[in-house]
């Protein structure tokens, strides 16, 4: 098994197709071919499938595919390494692959990132944000190195959780949507669940993170919220609610200035309260490279 057979399947994972990643890696698109042919004789299995659109990994290349990843980063990183060993924070170089979810990477990433730049200026970092489920399977795949996330403590086999610390998740208005609606609100009054219920919403999307606790709270009281709004950033929803569109819930941090400048007010209720982890996921096969160890140094710093 040769390293550029590992790289070319790389590529063709990346682009989708064999001519694509010819194209990208200059080769002929026969000789990608040879290349995978040969690395299949060698794994014993077949890694992609045929599809009218391009190349889709089969079972087995799923598979290979975190362990390919790996690879290829070690050798990175061996390169690297050589000239890097005992070199100091600013000195070391090279990129890392950061998933999040999206209130983790508005109202958190950005003072991390500005550390961590500071710190390690040389190391390239590519943020990626999607649903919570992608970014599982980026880590059990290796296209991400870490995952920062924001949700009950994730047990899942093959992965190593690093609690960060626990997050408050509030519900927030407007004064002015407050006092349209009940005027003993504001003072303090907390709302039943059947009231909060009647107020307007705009909410993160269904079945994510906090807003599933909340339906399951809601549901157990034979109650449910229909938003006027779903978005899955939660600087819009702030925003949003700010501007009296309607109530959010959201995590205390992503609100907290508008709390602190009298545009948003806790709203207080008889509901159980909500808090979730703010946490730091990777691949228990993942080598810790030293970029990911300065950039998990930097983040236990500020986070906690």
């Amino acid at each position: 098994m040769e390293l550029r057979e590992i790289e070319t399947f790389l590529a063709i994972v990346e682009q989708g197709t064999f001519s694509k990643a010819a194209e990208k890696l200059g080769y002929s698109q026969s000789a990608v071919t040879v290349q995978i042919k040969q690395l299949e004789h060698e794994l014993g299995a077949r890694l992609f499938d045929r599809v009218p659109r391009g190349a889709a990994l089969t079972e087995q290349g799923r598979a290979f595919a975190f362990h390919a990843n790996e690879i290829a980063g070690a050798a990175r990183a061996a390169r690297a390494s050589v000239a890097s060993a005992q070199a100091a924070p600013q000195d070391i170089a090279g990129v890392l692959r950061l998933g999040s979810v999206e209130s983790v990477a508005t109202a958190i990433l950005p003072e991390v990132l500005v550390h961590f730049h500071s710190t390690c200026p040389r190391v390239q970092v590519i943020v990626t944000t999607a649903q919570r489920d992608r970014m599982i399977e980026g880590l059990r795949n290796n296209t991400i190195d870490l995952l920062l996330t924001m949700e009950g403590h994730v047990h899942q086999s093959g992965l190593v959780t690093r609690a960060l610390r626990r997050e408050q998740v509030v519900f927030v208005a407007s004064p002015a949507l407050l006092e349209s609606v009940d005027e003993g609100a504001p003072a303090g009054r907390p709302l039943d669940a059947a009231s909060l219920c009647e107020l307007p919403f705009v909410l993160t999307e269904r079945g994510e993170s906090y807003r599933l606790e909340l339906d399951r709270a809601l549901s157990e009281l034979d109650l449910h919220i229909n938003p006027l709004i779903e978005a899955g950033n939660t600087e819009t929803l702030v925003h949003l609610a700010e501007r009296g569109v309607g109530a959010t819930f959201v995590p205390r941090f992503s609100a907290q200035r508008e709390l602190e400048r009298g545009s948003l007010i806790e709203v207080t209720t008889q509901l159980a309260p909500v808090e979730m982890e703010t946490q730091l996921i990777h691949h228990t096969g993942k080598w810790i490279a030293p970029h990911m160890r300065m950039f998990i140094e930097v983040l236990e710093s500020l986070v906690k």
